[in-house]
């Protein structure tokens, strides 16, 4: 292996054994070679750091971190920190790429002297060996920035995840950019790396599988992780509004926030339906609208750092555990 590798491959591994290994042999299967892999183990209680140093003895590009569960923005940090590479992905260690995945990144950021590359992915589900195209229909085409970004912070026809994109590394070390420690992290982050990428490539190809699993963030969704939603958009809009770029995107800055403030609803629902309790949903939904009137607000002042939500939506008791543990 070269000093300083052309790629680095960052994996945060957490509760993931069953995953790790399918994980790993797609990225050691790569038909692009130069490449290191930053196995990150964030404190996981199970054999994740036992699997990732059998991969250390196979492969000397496979090298293992530890560190004490800070979640999966300290973990991505963390790589971002140890990376050797002009280049970074990120993989999460329950999903698996295509043998192509690097090499087609790589070739469209070099190609077309871009910052940024982008790939469709397809939902997996482990069990079933079933993969089902995200039918998103990105165009194969090269972005300017304002174009780009338009579009990740619509979250329609591109979206923000960290994963399925390739980076140049000097996009995070220039302008001081790192994964804010809330959950959605990527929505908040992916549109800041776009405003400071002149050109994304997007690839029309599928090259990333997302593993849907029942331990997912997406899949237990609670009043923390809506609260963390609206942060996110507000991160975006006070990062751009600072820079004083918010007229270029106001409309699609809007939009989000009002698809997000919808989904909300449904969310606080479920929750309060979940928990059988039913006595503060009424204000919870009333704080999602005024957060949601908060994020489009014209009057609205950025700040230099992270800002804090004004108001926040409070967890309902769970009335089924209480019931259960008075028997």
């Amino acid at each position: 292996m070269k000093e300083n590798p052309v790629i680095s491959v960052v994996v945060p591994m957490y509760k993931v054994e069953k995953y790790v290994p399918r994980c790993l042999d797609s990225i050691m299967e790569q038909t692009f070679k130069d490449f290191e892999v930053l196995m990150i183990d964030d404190g996981s209680p199970d054999r994740c750091a036992e699997i990732a140093r059998e991969y250390e003895k196979k492969d000397e590009r496979f090298i293992l971190f530890q560190k004490p569960n800070g979640g999966l923005s300290d973990a991505r940090n963390y790589g971002i920190n140890y990376a050797r590479g002009e280049y970074i992905v990120f993989i999460d260690s329950d999903d698996c790429i295509h043998k192509d995945y690097l090499k087609v990144l790589y070739e469209e950021c070099v190609n077309n002297n871009a910052e940024i590359s982008y790939c469709r992915f397809k939902y997996s589900y482990f069990m079933s060996n079933i993969c089902i195209p995200m039918f998103s229909f990105p165009k194969k085409e090269v972005l300017n920035s304002e174009k780009a970004l338009n579009l990740i912070i619509r979250d329609n026809s591109l979206h923000s995840y960290a994963w399925n994109k390739m980076y140049k590394k000097s996009i995070f070390t220039d302008n001081n950019i790192s994964y804010p420690k809330i959950y959605f992290e990527d929505i908040a982050t992916s549109p800041i790396l776009f405003f400071h990428a002149s050109k994304v490539a997007v690839s029309n190809r599928y090259l990333y599988y997302y593993e849907k699993r029942v331990g997912s963030i997406m899949a237990t969704i609670d009043i923390q992780k809506v609260n963390d939603v609206m942060l996110s958009i507000l991160i975006i809009r006070n990062y751009i509004q600072y820079k004083n770029e918010y007229e270029k995107y106001r409309d699609s800055l809007k939009f989000l926030s009002k698809k997000m403030y919808l989904i909300n609803i449904y969310s606080i629902f479920n929750q309060h339906l979940k928990c059988r309790n039913f006595s503060n949903m009424g204000a919870n939904m009333k704080i999602n609208r005024k957060l949601y009137e908060y994020l489009i607000s014209e009057n609205y002042k950025a700040v230099s750092g992270i800002p804090e939500l004004p108001f926040k939506m409070q967890q309902p008791e769970n009335k089924r555990k209480r019931r259960s543990s008075a028997r």
